[in-house]
């Protein structure tokens, strides 16, 4: 716990190439999500390029006030991250354990887009950690 809180930053790094595997694995693998009468089609490859930028920026600014000399928030810094990898990891991988149809399933297209849909108001809600734990970092005494 304590290498995490002391560089939070390795995490989100160490996750982008393999996310980006995890996007390239199948490229052609969509997530389909229904909202009334639309579907928002998200291909794969284009969601995970799009958790890692949003990695690479949060671990960049997590160096940035670690290299500034400035102490995180412990607790908030554990919580962002901890629901920041569970969250987007859970919106990239369910598409990968769905079938290819949904004939006779939608009770389990029904629960994963639940799923995905919770998983992704938790990982958006919880950014909002990040800009207090950063300005918090930088009005607080040095190391």
């Amino acid at each position: 716990m304590k290498k995490i809180t002391e560089a939070p930053h390795f995490l989100f790094w160490i996750l982008i190439p393999i996310i980006l595997l995890i996007g390239l694995l199948k490229p052609d693998k969509t997530l389909d999500i229904n909202i009334h009468d639309t579907y928002i089609v998200i291909a794969l490859l284009h969601l995970a390029v799009l958790i890692s930028i949003i990695f690479g920026i949060l671990g960049l600014g997590y160096w940035i006030v670690i290299k500034l000399n400035r102490r995180l928030v412990n607790w908030l810094t554990v919580i962002h991250l901890i629901i920041t990898v569970i969250g987007f990891c859970l919106i990239l991988l369910i598409p990968f354990f769905l079938p290819e149809s949904n004939q006779g399933i939608t009770s389990l297209y029904f629960d994963a887009q639940v799923t995905i849909t919770l998983s992704a108001l938790a990982a958006v809600c919880v950014q909002l950690l990040y800009p207090i734990n950063i300005i918090t970092a930088l009005f607080r005494k040095t190391n």
